[in-house]
């Protein structure tokens, strides 16, 4: 799935999981700013946990978003996100 099929679909964020040992922390993270044709699996490998400072996450659609449901908390990343 690009961001571009996710926007098409009413969503602008990706739910962010921390793939550290014991971690797990979640995040939201907005995705707008990036091009359209990018694919979502593109920015897990490149997400730091601002917890445990893991490098490395599993990104997805947030699809509770459509709800109205999503909120930001801390997820830093490699990227100038």
């Amino acid at each position: 799935m690009t961001l571009g099929n996710m926007l098409a679909n009413g969503v602008r964020t990706l739910g962010v999981w921390c793939s550290g040992r014991g971690c797990g922390r979640h995040s939201v993270i907005d995705v707008e700013r990036y091009a359209d044709n990018v694919p979502v699996p593109w920015f897990g490998p490149r997400l730091r946990c601002e917890s445990c400072g893991h490098l490395g996450a599993d990104a997805r659609p947030n699809w509770s978003e459509e709800a109205g449901t999503w909120g930001r908390i801390g997820y830093n990343s490699a990227l100038p996100i």
